[in-house]
């Protein structure tokens, strides 16, 4: 037989079709997950910020003072979240004061699935 008719009866090596890699299927899982944990955020985020404090956002202040309620009391996890976006002032139950929270942490907080609400402290209860 000539080289030729050997490459003729070889079988072809077949490549295994690009959505049965498990490299690919890795990153198509890791992203679906990923963007299921964003989008509840961001669905669910808006309704847990109370309505006076999207009045105080509304008038473009540096920062904010408020009442996070999380669904849970907080560990020390959640206590080195809050401190990374403001000022931690105490705890009681589940809720904690927080003091000097920029808006982009308050919508970075209201996204988080522990947080239950987040309220405004008045400005007479510091």
């Amino acid at each position: 037989m000539t080289s030729q008719e050997m490459d003729e009866v070889r079988p072809a090596r077949r490549r295994r079709a690009w959505y049965k890699r498990r490299d690919i299927l890795f990153i198509l899982t890791s992203a679906v997950v990923w963007s299921g944990w964003e989008g509840y955020g961001r669905i669910t985020g808006p309704e847990r910020i109370s309505d006076t404090v999207v009045t105080a956002l509304a008038a473009d202040p540096k920062s904010v003072n408020l009442y996070v309620t999380s669904k849970f009391p907080p560990e020390r996890f959640h206590s080195n979240v809050y401190n990374e976006y403001g000022v931690q002032r105490g705890t009681e139950g589940a809720t904690t004061k927080l003091y000097r929270v920029r808006p982009a942490g308050v919508r970075w907080l209201s996204r988080q699935y522990w947080i239950k609400s987040i309220d405004l402290i008045p400005p007479d209860n510091k």
